[in-house]
């Protein structure tokens, strides 16, 4: 399935964790792993995505939803046996 953009939600026993974003134009905002596909099968992208931003390998992620609105596939994984990092500290927060 090839769509332009991926989402990973990631939760554990807390709840969703988000990231908040430290630099502008959406700095203070919410949001979950989230990316560009490049021309990736979705599932590979989402995959890749959540590792180069929680440091994460995630053999276990759902697909969950096509936004058609924004042709973007949507995956949730639970993170809890999972230890979450930031890989890009710079841009945004746990």
């Amino acid at each position: 399935m090839y769509t332009k953009f991926v989402g990973v939600v990631t939760y554990d026993e807390d709840g969703i964790k988000m990231f908040t974003k430290l630099k502008n134009p959406i700095k203070g905002s919410l949001q979950v792993v989230f990316s560009k596909s490049n021309s990736e099968e979705s599932q590979t992208a989402a995959r890749r995505e959540a590792r180069e931003e929680t440091s994460l390998e995630l053999p276990q992620m759902q697909y969950l939803v096509t936004d058609q609105n924004y042709d973007c596939d949507i995956y949730i994984c639970d993170i809890e046996r999972f230890k979450l990092r930031r890989m890009k500290p710079e841009k945004a927060s746990l």
